[in-house]
């Protein structure tokens, strides 16, 4: 059952505010366990202090064409159109913060909002994603 629906969205009127928005919503999962989750769009200075942090999961959701051009980190790349996005996104751990981009902040928006349905407690997604990261 759920108890709140959230729809997260990263246009570029979004990524050009200023102020960092946390959304945090309960959602129900199927063992009817309500699960708390921070969904919040962050900055690049922000992203990359908290990449590397003990516990903190690095995730790119681009094509592998798009990962293997460049990328931040060690990210892992889950390919947010493949057929088993889902499955594969789900062997992640939901308890530990998820960092997440794809290259403008549309496609890890959407997987946010995915992966929010799906349990996962923390969710800090790069505000203009890896085409507006500065640190290349």
């Amino acid at each position: 059952m759920l108890s709140g629906v959230l729809f997260v969205s990263c246009s570029e009127a979004q990524h050009s505010t200023e102020s960092n928005e946390t959304v945090s919503t309960t959602t129900d999962t199927p063992q009817t366990e309500q699960v708390q989750t921070i969904a919040q769009v962050v900055s690049a200075e922000e992203f990359k202090s908290m990449i590397g942090k003990e516990g903190y999961q690095l995730l790119d959701v681009r094509t592998p064409q798009e990962y293997n051009a460049g990328k931040i980190g060690d990210a892992q790349n889950i390919n947010f159109f493949d057929a088993d996005f889902k499955a594969q996104v789900d062997k992640l751990d939901k308890d530990k913060p998820v960092l997440i981009y794809c290259a403008s902040g549309n496609r890890s928006g959407k997987a946010t909002a995915i992966m929010k349905t799906m349990g996962f407690t923390e969710i800090y997604d790069l505000r203009g994603g890896y085409s507006s990261w500065p640190f290349k």
